[in-house]
């Protein structure tokens, strides 16, 4: 049998929040005051060193001149034109 949410949230209502202990206070409060701040890992330095080396790489890299380039546009196949036109009358509505 499940307790509905309400009639469970009325029986948290009813309980007496108890006192912490004093001295458990000032432990909680003292561990919340220092700094949390911790030191980088060297593998960090390790890997932000890597990927500037990789970009300083490729930066300096000239571009390839022999990259073959289309003399002209792609002939597609009246074919494979119809196929696209048909899938695209398709897919409107």
């Amino acid at each position: 049998m499940k307790t509905p949410p309400d009639a469970f949230e009325h029986d948290l209502e009813r309980l007496a929040l108890r006192e912490l202990p004093p001295h458990w206070r000032q432990e909680i409060l003292a561990q919340a005051h220092k700094p949390r701040f911790a030191p980088p890992r060297p593998l960090a330095f390790v890997l932000a060193a890597a990927w500037i080396i990789i970009l300083a790489l490729q930066m300096l890299m000239p571009a390839p001149s022999n990259v073959p380039l289309a003399p002209h546009a792609p002939v597609f196949a009246p074919s494979s034109l119809f196929a696209l036109n048909h899938h695209l009358d398709l897919l409107q509505p």
